[in-house]
């Protein structure tokens, strides 16, 4: 809002928004998909209207208008914009009367007709072909030609648009109007297809555009609900709307992130077996005789490794982002490591080994790529690898009895 001009602000209360009102539930549905639609293609510092200035309408920042007549239909046999409808008389009226009154810049400002119904050759079609003074002319021909003997529905309206002072207005009215029917992505799955199109979406979770597509619209509709009880017009910011896809999109990455709960990765007893000989195993009997607690750190470390495997292929985490991890747990390990021979250099070995493993690894759970991980598998599995390596220890003298070198006790 904020990149708006003070004549874009003053348009949001100018009285072409009285000649709109709230369509069938259906109808009100499309309106909802044409404005998704328009968000998804302006430019920053846009508005979108829904039951504004017109069925849907644009005000770009440029002072730029686009206002749009929505019709749609269940009924087989409709015509929407027909020559003698009301849809189409209503609404060159209400256009030519936002233009008479200076309620939107005559030389910005672009008019839609959209239907989600294949229209056959019709006034409506022309005046969407229209653009030299001939074709123009033409077109004001068949209206004439189409306005005899009015019903008297209709009489009122036909009478304004063909008006003989308004004609400059009819005509500038003709020259920027377009048609949008069912033979173009006017609505329904089409313009989702091609509302989706425009998304920005990134190429890891493109197979969620449905998802994506009915998230914004659900979000669209709270939005325009949540200013309508607050007596509010719906006008909704397109810097608002890039927020919420990125912040949709971040939603999804984050679940893709987010390591999987631990019975989601079961672990067969005889894949555990086939661990127990593993360094990081050995070096748990050097501080504790618990054949449980072996058979747990087997699990975490198995499990890890699964999570590893795939957070690396299917949650964009870098070998950057394992490298800080494992950065962040050796040097945590390294102060507890320091603590605790400090402060237990009068007990046993066997037990100071079993505080510090206990100490680095229980209910712990490290930071990932900048985000919480929420299993504690991970960061104890990740230990439990860093064990393996020997770059890690439980075992005041674990270098010694492990009969290898310390990379990670400098």
């Amino acid at each position: 809002m904020n990149c708006l001009t003070v004549q874009n602000r003053q348009w949001l209360d100018m009285s072409l928004s009285d000649h709109s009102a709230p369509g069938s539930n259906v109808a009100f549905g499309f309106q909802f998909e044409r404005a998704l639609y328009w968000l998804a293609q302006s430019g920053s510092g846009a508005l979108v209207g829904i039951e504004t200035d017109d069925d849907v309408a644009l005000r770009k920042a440029d002072n730029t208008v686009v206002l749009e007549q929505d019709k749609h239909s269940i009924l087989e046999d409709a015509k929407p914009f027909g020559d003698r409808s009301k849809d189409l008389w209503n609404t060159l009226a209400i256009w030519i009367d936002a233009l008479e009154d200076r309620e939107v810049p005559s030389d910005k400002t672009k008019f839609w007709m959209v239907t989600n119904k294949v229209l056959s050759e019709c006034i409506a079609k022309k005046i969407s072909r229209a653009k030299t003074s001939d074709e123009i002319a033409a077109c004001i021909k068949e209206l004439e030609v189409a306005a005899k003997n009015p019903p008297d529905s209709l009489a009122t309206k036909m009478d304004r648009v063909l008006r003989a002072n308004s004609r400059q207005f009819l005509a500038t009215l003709i020259a920027n109007c377009e048609l949008a029917d069912g033979d173009v992505p006017a609505g329904g799955s089409n313009l989702k297809k091609e509302t989706i199109a425009l998304f920005p979406i990134p190429g890891w979770c493109s197979a969620q555009g449905d998802s994506i597509f009915n998230e914004l619209l659900g979000w669209l509709h709270t939005s325009a609900s949540t200013l309508w009880k607050e007596n509010k017009p719906a006008w909704i910011s397109r810097d608002h709307f890039v927020n919420q896809f990125q912040a949709t999109i971040d939603n999804r990455k984050r679940r893709i992130n987010r390591e999987r709960a631990e019975h989601l990765i079961p672990v067969p007893d005889e894949k555990v077996g086939k661990e127990k000989a593993r360094p990081f195993v050995k070096q748990l009997y050097l501080v504790s005789d618990d054949d449980t607690l072996a058979d747990t750190a087997i699990r975490e470390f198995i499990r890890c490794n699964i999570e590893k495997s795939r957070l690396s292929v299917e949650g964009n985490i870098t070998d950057d982002d394992w490298l800080a991890f494992e950065s962040a747990l050796l040097s945590r390990w390294k102060k507890i490591w320091a603590r605790m021979l400090r402060m237990k250099n009068d007990k046993p070995h066997k037990d100071v080994g079993f505080e510090i493993f206990s100490e680095t690894t229980e209910n712990y759970r490290e930071k990932l790529a900048g985000s919480d991980t929420e299993q504690v598998y991970l960061t104890s599995g990740t230990y439990h690898r860093l064990a393996d390596l020997i770059r890690v220890g439980w075992h005041p003298n674990y270098v010694e009895l492990m009969g290898k070198e310390s990379s990670g006790n400098d």
